[in-house]
């Protein structure tokens, strides 16, 4: 067998035992965010839940980042409740989106949104999971479509 084959095939095993084995995060939800990136100057939209401790949690809305098609830029804040925090982070752990981590697919296509779903935990613990592409595991698609509705109501008011 070729030492580059071999390679491949230890990395593949590696990739499939990191989302088998992947555990749910410690401590308490301090930040998640969803990302939705055009190409071509498309602009960038992205909601934001900050808890840090000791704060007041809150969202942050911001659409339109970067756009060069004119659309001028949208940003809001929005203070919430510890309920908030406490409803996001038991739909994160119920939908086991932190079995996502690490997840990266980058296809050579033109044209476009890369898509990107982020959290932290006050453990120290980061689940990050990005992509742009076509052939994109479906658990991605459905975990960021899930953290795009929890904001929806916030990212409405702003609009």
């Amino acid at each position: 067998m070729k030492p580059l084959f071999k390679i491949l095939i230890a990395l593949a095993f590696l990739s499939i035992g990191t989302s088998c084995f992947a555990q749910a995060p410690k401590g308490e939800l301090i930040y998640c965010s969803y990302s939705r990136t055009g190409a071509a100057g498309l602009g960038k939209d992205y909601c934001e839940l900050i808890a840090d401790p000791g704060q007041t949690p809150k969202v942050v809305v911001a659409l339109d980042v970067g756009n060069r098609f004119g659309k001028p830029e949208t940003h809001a804040e929005y203070p919430v409740g510890k309920e908030v925090v406490d409803s996001l982070s038991k739909m994160l752990a119920d939908a086991k989106v932190y079995k996502l981590n690490g997840y990266s697919v980058e296809e050579p296509i033109t044209g476009g949104y890369s898509f990107r779903i982020y959290q932290e935990y006050a453990s120290g613990e980061k689940i990050n999971a990005h992509w742009y592409g076509h052939k994109i595991k479906s658990e991605a698609i459905s975990a960021y479509n899930m953290i795009e509705a929890f904001f929806r109501q916030w990212r409405e008011q702003a609009q």
